[in-house]
């Protein structure tokens, strides 16, 4: 995706994540070398879930016939028909990589707690605009909506990284199509090293090569939700508990997109914390979802247990931004 000629290199550099990691370093191109591992490692990951004992998953459709809007839906193999949570999982790839098969990272410690997992797919640029993939997900939202309440799910929650927490806005963008009692089931939501204005990047072509997204400058504001005018009113999800979420080894501008997102959600009435993990870059974030140990894996099961009154009632982290 980098083009050696881009006028606006330090831009560029800014918005391509693999040129912020510490890793790597001993390589020829460490840019080149942390997103190849990324794909070997999470590839991995989801691949093992096949042979993982005790994991089953169920492939669904949610739209479309014979394109990429499937979702997988992992399991415990010894769940019995008693509800249970859901939590819905968005990947990244600038939308326009990455798919299902590289999205299993964080499946195993989930489903090993009892938490179903719903890994989505979806169709990346250019087979659509970035203005039909938001389309195309406010289906998928309205779907996972249905299939949970078809599961007799007892609460629903949902991840994205990167273009996948982009996306993902969109859950808080359409509180006329859900229902109060779908947004009472919603608990926690994780915004995990996303992009959130997309005003300078569509116009670099390092990142939408032949403008692949389908944007202009109009259309642009459309698809960046720190303009959209509609967090207005954040105490109509009064369940949620919302978490944006950045990489120390992340570059300046994607953190203060993720701390200015934060701020906005907050300001609109949303209980929101805002973090930045240490020693993280872009990449690892993810890859150590699949590690019971790691920080952001500890960091993802107690926001998702802490849900009980009693610790409803106590201090959160507060919203630095």
């Amino acid at each position: 995706m980098y083009n050696s000629q881009e006028k606006n290199i330090d831009l560029v550099r800014e918005y391509l994540p693999s040129y912020n990691t510490v890793r790597f370093q001993d390589q020829p191109e460490p840019n080149l070398a942390v997103e190849q591992n990324f794909v070997n490692v999470i590839s991995k990951q989801t691949a093992d879930l096949a042979t993982k004992p005790g994991i089953k998953v169920h492939n669904l459709r949610y739209g479309g016939s014979d394109d990429r809007q499937l979702v997988d839906v992992y399991y415990k193999d010894e769940a019995t028909s008693e509800p249970s949570s859901l939590i819905v999982y968005v990947h990244g790839g600038y939308w326009q990589i990455l798919d299902k098969s590289h999205s299993g990272s964080m499946v195993g410690p989930l489903v090993d707690r009892g938490y179903r997992v719903a890994v989505m797919d979806y169709n990346n640029c250019p087979q659509v605009t970035l203005p039909q993939l938001l389309e195309q997900f406010t289906s998928f939202l309205l779907w996972i909506f249905d299939y949970a309440e078809r599961t007799q799910t007892t609460a629903i929650s949902f991840a994205g990284h990167s273009a996948g927490a982009h996306l993902l806005a969109q859950l808080l963008h359409m509180p006329d199509l859900i229902t109060e009692e779908r947004r009472r089931k919603v608990q926690v939501v994780f915004f995990i090293c996303g992009v959130y204005d997309l005003r300078e990047l569509w116009e670099l072509d390092a990142v939408n090569p032949n403008n692949i997204f389908g944007l202009d400058a109009e259309s642009v504001i459309e698809v960046s939700p720190m303009l959209w005018p509609w967090y207005a009113d954040g105490s109509s999800w009064s369940s949620l508990r919302s978490h944006v979420i950045s990489a120390e080894n992340e570059s300046v501008t994607f953190t203060e997109q993720s701390r200015v997102f934060a701020n906005y959600l907050k300001e609109a009435g949303f209980e929101v914390t805002f973090k930045v993990f240490d020693k993280y870059d872009h990449f690892d974030i993810i890859e150590e979802t699949a590690n019971d140990d790691s920080p952001i894996t500890k960091y993802i099961l107690e926001a998702l247990q802490d849900t009980s009154p009693e610790k409803e009632s106590s201090p959160k982290e507060s919203c630095p931004c």
